[in-house]
């Protein structure tokens, strides 16, 4: 007891106390935080699956196996689903990312965390949703795409995904004192990438308490031709906290965290991350009754949020005065929420679900002047979003029977009233004319000023989706949603056309500039979707998945050209748009494959598997022909694993096509197919298991389809020839050979 909570008090000490000086940054060595906690019983929690979706989930023995090797593989959560299907993976920063659900990306797809609906709070969505929990505190992780039940959340189109930490686990009655717990580190030649997490907790029968904690850090990663692609860094700190309190029926759970982000680099961004901290609370009460079983939960999170350069781009603003120099922004955004949840068992083989759901975000982005006299950063502090609030409340029901053995359907309704608001704004010189720019800022600010900022909208779902087990050895699923997205308060509340300021909007990576529209419509999407599941009666020897979609979206929000941007210099030029939200109708349709077989079981060999995954989409905006952004060309994975006494081996390919459909009001660069081999291979022994791998064996040079730009090499781009780095806002190039090692101590 005195060990654990001296290891409690040490790692405060570390996360929080430290935090109190960023400047002065201190590293504890994993491989020494390995030693030292190895000597110490700290506990672990349980783990909770999700049903009815694709699930990556440590519940299961193989299943957990692999969760653990991708964590070895990168510190984004987002990865964790990098080989579903469907699935792609935006750029953003190291622990950034944006997932991608058949080419529906960021606020498209709707992401809950233990039941916490989140929001990026920055004009960049640095700090996207699965970017607030580490991968090592991640049990289970799912994806419900397309057509998904009105149960699993609104205000999406494109899909949920839902993440669950790791849960409370209790003694066994007469068991007395529980005391159980894991801890981990990691290094990856390929930016110098270091890390370590644990997870604890003592419990008794009815109480209890448990800890997780988690650092990351890394350097630039090299790419296939060893050139460092800069501001790529990143460093992150979790920690979290657990109280529950369990009854005959019925569980009580607190959790509380915080975290500290005090350097990420994005590359294809204008501006890096600089600090990011965000603390939360979530509380959750499940209970089984006689009538049916209740589910509540209520949750604040806080976040304060910084930009500008980073250390990877500010040097090179300091030589050449012609690209962005020191611009701090920052932003306040407060995630409130509650949802009510109950499943009411009737007429034998019948749920009905009725469900009450409120969220609201307030979000304040303002940019500190950096002189006191007129200047085109000065003196007024500029109100980017001032006050801006987006409240979701939100009603539905569903209802779920099994006709028979063979049939399954569930019918939902959901509706949501979104209501929206911003105050007035303000530019950094809008009160004294003089020039150009403090005239464009006063005119901007005045003409948005003037209109009436208040929007509501009345955004129904409906979902029907059936079911059909034919034969032991094949299942079939079809079903239609209908599913509705407001914008959110960047695309409806973005003001300044400035190219300066509207650049500063962008979660796309593109280098383009953002403009929002006050009078955008919901999306409205339509979706149909057909499955094949075809496999052996036990599910264990093979099994082939196969899944269609079809999507097709009115009032999708696109852009239109508002004004361009064209910077020149001795041997070149360059043109960036100034793009302006808007209403389009947009079709999108693809294909899903995934399968398993299984290749051999004996003695000598052990087992041997092997599974694959192929994803297709295809997507194109109605009112200009042109390809949708960010459509991943066709991609897919191939694996050959082994199982052998206590190692777990595998071989991996990962297959990228060309990029050849993109779009042109981005400048989205297109980019050639890929091939990469991955190996890795794990031992466990009693408690201790230890991943060895690397990534992208043979240094395949290769660029990221979804990507974006390389905004650091547009700015060497303008250094004179003998120093230059590389060519214009070309692609991102993806990351070079890594080796990988992983070592994990439970207890």
């Amino acid at each position: 007891m005195l060990l654990f909570r001296a290891i409690v008090n040490v790692f405060y000490n570390y996360f929080v106390l430290t935090d109190m000086n960023l400047s002065s940054k201190i590293y504890i060595t994993p491989i020494a935080f390995m030693l030292l906690s190895a000597a110490v019983p700290l506990p672990a929690f349980s783990l909770e699956t999700i049903s009815q979706e694709t699930v990556v989930t440590a519940q299961a023995e193989k299943k957990r196996e692999s969760m653990v090797s991708k964590r070895v593989k990168s510190s984004d959560t987002a990865s964790l689903l990098s080989e579903i299907p469907g699935v792609a993976l935006a750029t953003g920063g190291g622990v950034s990312s944006l997932p991608v659900v058949r080419g529906q990306a960021d606020d498209r797809v709707q992401v809950y965390v233990d039941g916490m609906c989140l929001t990026s709070a920055c004009a960049n969505h640095m700090n996207p949703p699965l970017s607030y929990i580490a991968p090592a505190s991640v049990s289970s992780i799912g994806v419900n795409a397309g057509v998904t039940p009105v149960s699993y959340g609104g205000d999406n189109i494109g899909g949920t995904i839902l993440v669950i930490s790791d849960q409370p686990v209790f003694a066994a009655s007469g068991e007395g004192l529980k005391e159980s717990g894991s801890v981990s580190t990691y290094y990856r030649s390929i930016n110098q990438s270091t890390g370590a997490a644990f997870s604890g907790a003592i419990a008794g029968s009815n109480l209890s308490f448990g800890v997780t904690g988690s650092i990351d850090h890394a350097n630039d990663y090299k790419d296939g031709h060893d050139n460092t692609v800069t501001s790529t860094y990143y460093e992150s700190r979790n920690i979290g906290a657990t109280l529950a309190l369990k009854g005959d029926s019925s569980l009580l759970t607190l959790k509380a965290g915080h975290q500290l982000i005090p350097d990420q680099g994005f590359v294809n961004q204008w501006m890096d991350m600089i600090e990011n901290n965000a603390s939360f609370f979530n509380l959750r009460y499940k209970s089984d009754f006689t009538w049916g079983k209740f589910d509540a939960t209520a949750y604040w999170q806080n976040t304060w949020h910084k930009m500008n350069s980073g250390e990877d781009k500010l040097p090179i603003n300091m030589r050449i005065p012609a690209t962005m120099p020191d611009m701090p922004m920052e932003t306040r955004g407060i995630d409130t929420g509650y949802s009510l949840k109950t499943d009411i068992p009737f007429a034998e083989k019948n749920i009905l679900r009725l469900g009450n759901e409120f969220h609201r975000f307030n979000l304040n982005d303002w940019w500190p002047p950096i002189s006191a006299t007129l200047g085109t950063m000065g003196p007024n502090t500029f109100l980017n979003i001032n006050d801006g609030l987006r409240d979701r409340y939100a009603f539905f029901a569903e209802w779920e029977s099994k006709w028979n053995k063979q049939v399954t359907t569930i019918f939902g309704v959901r509706n949501e009233q979104v209501r929206m608001d911003a105050g007035d704004v303000q530019g950094y010189n809008d009160q004294n004319m003089a020039g150009m720019m403090s005239t464009n800022y006063k005119r901007d600010s005045e003409a948005f000023n003037a209109e009436d900022h208040a929007r509501s909208d009345s955004n129904w779902d409906l979902t029907a989706l059936a079911r059909f087990e034919i034969t032991p050895t094949g299942t079939y699923e079809v079903g239609y949603a209908r599913k509705t997205r407001s914008p959110n308060l960047y695309e409806r509340y973005a003001w300044s056309t400035m190219w300066m300021t509207s650049g500063m909007v962008n979660w796309f990576g593109d280098g383009n500039g953002y403009v929002g529209n006050l009078n955008l419509n919901p999306e409205v999407a339509h979706t149909l979707s057909i499955s094949a599941d075809w496999h052996d009666s036990a599910r264990k020897s093979w099994e082939l998945k196969v899944t269609p979609y079809y999507t097709y979206v009115n009032d999708y929000i696109g852009v239109e050209v508002y004004n361009t941007q064209t910077w020149t210099w001795p041997g070149g030029s360059e043109t960036r748009n100034i793009l302006k939200f808007a209403n389009h109708d947009a079709r999108l349709y693809g294909l899903d494959i995934s399968g398993k077989v299984g290749l051999w079981e004996n003695s000598a060999l052990g087992s041997g598997q092997l599974r694959g995954s192929l994803g297709y989409v295809h997507g194109k905006e109605l009112n200009t022909g042109g390809s949708l952004y960010h459509m991943m060309p066709l991609n897919g994975y191939l694996t050959l694993e082994q199982s052998l006494a206590g190692w777990s081996n595998a071989v991996e390919i990962q297959l990228v096509g060309r990029k050849s459909e993109t779009d042109p009001l981005r400048f989205e660069p297109e980019t050639a197919g890929y091939a990469l081999l991955n190996l890795r291979t794990a031992y466990q022994w009693k408690n201790l298991r230890i991943d060895l791998g690397v990534t992208n064996l043979f240094d395949k040079f290769y660029y990221l389809p979804l990507g974006g730009i390389n905004y650091d090499n547009f700015l060497d781009s303008k250094i004179p020839p003998s120093t230059r780095r590389a060519a214009d806002f070309g692609p991102l190039a993806g990351q070079g050979r890594s080796f990988n090692l992983g070592l994990t101590q439970t207890f």
